[in-house]
């Protein structure tokens, strides 16, 4: 379960980072912290592996059930984040249908998509490489990790603190 936290943590520091450069029409790192990860994603990952022997079967329960627990997740980090780091990583009062703030009707959406691909494609994917067993694909891994880091850090791009673009 290590292994796959941490390859989603990073592929999620690539999606949103990717994501939130489209929506700024500039290049930024995103994250609260200092590295090409976020482990909203990770920890997301794993809840959504926990719960796809239950799901995997129907792509009616992954869109929801899946977006329904990656919201409270988003809720729930939220809370954690203001209180341990002081800062506020996303504000969605701009949106419609949104709860404090913190979580929105059109991030439910996205997440309940996002959760549907990750159930039935990107995870079987990732199983399917068999990287536990695969012990130079993984100090692979981390070495093109701490590679990003440091290419990131030369070129100085924009850090901002999570999603308060939008």
């Amino acid at each position: 379960m290590i292994i796959y936290f941490s390859i989603y943590c990073f592929l999620g520091y690539l999606m949103e980072s990717i994501y939130v450069s489209l929506l700024s029409r500039r290049v930024i790192s995103s994250g609260l912290f200092k590295g090409p990860f976020i482990p909203l994603y990770g920890f997301g990952a794993c809840l959504l592996i926990v719960l796809s022997p239950y799901l995997k079967n129907s792509f009616l329960l992954s869109f929801f059930i899946g977006g329904i627990a990656m919201t409270l997740l988003e809720y729930l980090a939220s809370h954690y984040i203001e209180k341990s780091f002081q800062t506020k990583c996303w504000d969605y009062s701009k949106h419609h249908f949104h709860y404090q703030g913190r979580i929105c009707l059109f991030y439910f959406l996205m997440w309940c998509f996002l959760s549907l691909c990750f159930i039935q494609y990107i995870h079987p994917f990732f199983v399917s490489l068999h990287l536990i067993n695969d012990t130079n694909c993984l100090i692979a891994l981390i070495y093109l990790s701490f590679l990003l880091k440091a290419y990131i850090d030369c070129l100085q791009i924009k850090k901002i603190d999570g999603l308060d673009i939008h």
